[in-house]
């Protein structure tokens, strides 16, 4: 592959925010939904149906108060610490971290997140608009296995939502190489990596037409792409 130049964004150039219990750095942000975007370049303004992202964490036994959703599909990567759930889905919802959250808001819901101890539990939230509008709202879990990237929205399968972009999510071996022909936006949630020659570290979100990655020890990513 003929790999071509990635745009990199830096976590750490990047204005720490939040609201309640939540630190946050808001990573993507598209126009059509945030105006005040546009004029942003210091953030990615995402791909297709790809309009958010935010990486941040938790505080120690804090979150966010209930809060309503609609026509949004939510995937929560929780990266450390225990991350309880309750809403009008129904409560009592755990994810213990690494591990995924993906909820379809639908024709609507309401919910809050917490950390569930007395360290902080880190997070990366991703938003997608869904497929259609007025879906029936409702959640699924994942497990993150060790040496693959797991598709947690798209694909052509059954175990994940169906839609318009795919998103995989995991922890892959040293040396691991991930390949990439398409447009992408991608972040790196653990751990170093080199990407079209360039060297990446935790934090890091790039994006660009094509992809040829190779993983350093203790990776992590998430990868967007349109659905295949």
């Amino acid at each position: 592959m003929d790999c071509q130049a990635l745009r990199i964004i830096h976590r750490e150039n990047l204005p720490v925010g939040g609201f309640a219990g939540i630190v946050e750095t808001r990573m993507v942000m598209n126009p059509d939904i945030w105006a005040e975007a546009a004029q942003n370049n210091e953030i990615s303004h995402g791909l297709g149906d790809f309009i958010y992202l935010a990486s941040g964490y938790f505080k120690p036994n804090e979150g966010v108060p209930i809060h309503p959703h609609n026509d949004v599909d939510i995937v929560s990567v929780i990266l450390s610490g225990s991350v309880g759930h309750k809403g009008s889905l129904g409560d009592g919802t755990v994810i213990e971290g690494p591990g995924v959250q993906v909820q379809r808001a639908g024709t609507g819901m309401r919910h809050s997140e917490f950390s569930l101890s007395q360290r902080k539990a880190e997070i990366i939230q991703v938003w997608f608009r869904p497929p259609e509008q007025k879906l029936t709202p409702k959640y699924q879990n994942f497990e993150l296995k060790r040496g693959k990237l797991t598709t947690v929205l798209g694909g052509e399968n059954d175990e994940s939502f169906n839609s318009n972009m795919l998103c995989r999510v995991g922890f892959v071996s040293p040396s691991q190489t991930i390949e990439c022909d398409t447009s992408f936006v991608a972040m790196i949630i653990k751990g170093t990596a080199e990407a079209n020659g360039i060297a990446l570290k935790e934090g890091d979100l790039f994006e660009g037409e094509e992809l040829m990655l190779s993983s350093n020890e203790g990776f992590g990513l998430i990868l967007i792409t349109g659905s295949e």
